[in-house]
């Protein structure tokens, strides 16, 4: 409504200075030369900021939306899926979800964890086909897996799992690794190719990681921090390719190593 009123007010304005002008204009006299230069200037500062509103400030928004959203696109890379990130903020995905997000490895597989009892879950507790049996596939075509669980002997775990109020953490993070030594040993006698192995760090991860292929473009990330007071299936993902942020891969890549350099192999009776 306000702006209906402005625009009659300015046509108003315009036609009224346009008439005082043709009026007044070839009159003699120092008032009519005083009311015709006044009508002109009064035309005239309504018509420009009209005829602008009215034709080119539309058009010059448009252009500059255009441009900030080319350098948007342009400065951030934080987009969903086709700019390397993509963020699960629902929490865990599904275990065929997870399947499918290591299906393509062609090297090597990396994942650490505290305790890693939900990978461990997916082998003891869901059937073959969703987890089990992809993960034989890519032994069988000599894709290598590890497998870092925080060693329950760690003085540092000790203290994390006080400080948590959960003391029993490096029971189960050690009953975890037990399970998935148990499941090495069983494809091990499968006489596969890739071999999967299970190690303990000294390190306190701070977050679940999933390396796929850690050295090829083609890498694939995924990570989940550890939230105080924030069940871990809830804790969101993330999912970060390597060909489209290389140097965010790189840390997590860094740190995947890291604690693989410095774990030990898990000998359990």
């Amino acid at each position: 409504m306000l702006s209906r009123f402005r625009v009659a007010l300015a046509i108003c304005v315009l036609l009224a200075g346009l008439s005082l002008a043709l009026v007044s204009n070839g009159r003699d006299g120092f008032g009519w030369s005083v009311l015709n230069e006044l009508a002109v200037f009064a035309a005239a500062g309504v018509a420009i900021p009209f005829y602008y509103d009215l034709f080119l400030r539309d058009a010059e928004r448009h252009r500059f939306l255009g441009e900030m959203r080319r350098l948007l696109d342009e400065r951030l890379p934080a987009g969903e899926g086709d700019r390397g990130l993509t963020v699960h903020a629902q929490g865990r995905p599904s275990p065929t979800e997870k399947a499918a997000f290591i299906a393509g490895a062609s090297s090597r597989i990396i994942e650490v964890g505290i305790s890693l009892r939900s990978l461990a879950s997916l082998f003891v507790s869901r059937p073959e086909r969703d987890f089990t049996e992809p993960v034989r596939r890519l032994l069988s075509r000599g894709v290598n897996i590890t497998y870092v669980v925080a060693d329950p002997e760690s003085v540092l775990f000790g203290e994390y799992s006080r400080s948590i109020g959960d003391p029993r953490l490096p029971q189960r993070a050690s009953d975890s690794a037990r399970q998935l030594l148990e499941i090495a040993r069983m494809f091990e006698s499968e006489g596969h190719p890739g071999a999967l192995t299970v190690r303990f760090t000294r390190h306190l991860p701070t977050a679940y990681i999933s390396i796929v292929d850690p050295e090829s473009e083609t890498g694939r990330c995924r990570t989940s921090p550890y939230l105080a007071g924030v069940r871990r299936s809830d804790a969101p993902v993330l999912d970060i390719s390597r060909s489209t942020q290389p140097e965010l891969f790189e840390r997590y890549a860094t740190y995947a190593r890291t604690a693989l350099s410095e774990s030990t192999p898990v000998d359990l009776p």
